[in-house]
């Protein structure tokens, strides 16, 4: 039978580990990139308790219980931060009733099993429903204060991460916010260029690879109307709401932005053009069936184009502006993709395009 007991009671540990420790603090508090603080935490955790592995996982809710994506692993040999443009299937962490339990649990739980493994896990985020689960497994039990020190750790971890979101979501939506845009889109970029230098015969191989990945610009249809009408503090409402849906209508993995007012940006990684047209549909639809008190029904618009590393970032961003144009100018609440609309000759390809004063004339026609 497994013993279960919370972390916070327990105690003592040598000063080498804590050493070892503190230094793996050090160097996390100094980072202001999410990706290599968690690359520290996992390592740290792994080093100080001398874990076999040390996981990550990101904490969704599905109909059956919680499911946990992989966010970063930490292993003896080597130690990684989730890969972007690989799918990995949700972990079904309510079928693990140690992992459901620390879940539910504020301080952190430990486990010694039948099989000589010791588990540790902490739940990051509102009690009951977190957002994060670090789990480390054990061939042998470390000592107290090491166990212990594993809890306030993660605590800082969680601290860090409190303050990046300050920086770098929008305080309405939660959403990322304009000024992380260009960051996040240089390693967007880089990803994809390395996708496409990858060997041929290998892209081949790796279908997932082998699929391109997009730009899409959204925006809420007549929301100035919407203002007008009935005041800001309904039209944040609906900024909020629109927010949510983007967040369940959207993969994990993709990137969502409020690039302000009524405009939002997704990065879409590895998809045919088929099913990143799926994906946008998906979105648009869930806002139409929406039920938004007081306002009634609202509609959304989106563009998307192609990513292509080559491409200036601002050129493709006045790609899917026009996809999004012409979706505003030919009825609104519908997806175009740039590319689409080019080989159907319905707008001018890149080279005869004059994309002078599109933004103005988009924001003249969202009035």
């Amino acid at each position: 039978m497994s013993e279960k007991k919370g972390l916070a009671s327990l105690a003592g540990a040598p000063d080498q580990s804590m050493f070892k420790l503190l230094g793996q603090v050090r160097a996390m508090s100094s980072s202001r990139d999410r990706e290599q603080m968690t690359l520290r935490l996992v390592t740290a955790m792994r080093d100080v308790l001398g874990a076999s592995e040390v996981t990550l996982y990101a904490v969704s809710a599905s109909p059956k219980g919680p499911v946990g994506a992989i966010v970063a692993v930490a292993r003896p040999d080597h130690e990684q931060v989730a890969n972007e443009d690989e799918d990995h299937p949700p972990v079904a962490l309510h079928e693990d009733a140690f992992l459901d339990g620390a879940i539910r649990s504020s301080d952190g739980v430990a486990e010694s099993n039948t099989d000589g493994i010791y588990r540790l896990a902490l739940a990051m985020g509102d009690a009951g429903n977190p957002h994060a689960l670090l789990v480390a497994r054990c061939d042998v039990a470390p000592e107290a204060r090491v166990r212990d020190a594993f809890l306030h750790v993660a605590h800082f971890y969680q601290n860090q991460l409190d303050l990046l979101d300050y920086a770098e979501l929008d305080t309405l939506t939660k959403l990322l916010n304009r000024k992380t845009f260009d960051e996040n889109f240089d390693r967007f970029i880089a990803s994809v260029g390395r996708a496409q230098q990858t060997d041929p015969e290998r892209r081949q191989q790796d279908d997932l690879a082998a699929r391109p990945s997009w730009m899409g610009v959204i925006d809420i249809d007549k929301f100035k109307r919407i203002n007008d009408t009935f005041g800001h503090l309904f039209g944040d409402e609906v900024l909020l709401r629109v927010a949510e849906v983007m967040k369940h209508s959207f993969r994990q993995r993709d990137k969502l932005f409020r690039f302000g007012g009524e405009e939002f940006v997704v990065l879409l990684r590895n998809v045919s053009e088929a099913d990143a047209r799926a994906i946008f549909e998906r979105f648009r639809t869930a806002v139409e069936t929406h039920e938004f008190p007081q306002v009634g029904q609202v509609t959304a618009s989106a563009g998307f184009t192609r990513i292509d590393p080559v491409l200036p970032p601002a050129e493709m961003l006045g790609h899917a502006d026009e996809a999004l144009y012409f979706s505003k100018e030919n009825g609104r609440n519908q997806v175009n993709c740039y590319e689409d609309l080019v080989a159907r000759g319905l707008l001018e390809g890149p080279k005869q395009a004059d994309n002078t004063g599109l933004q103005a004339d988009i924001d003249a026609l969202f009035d």
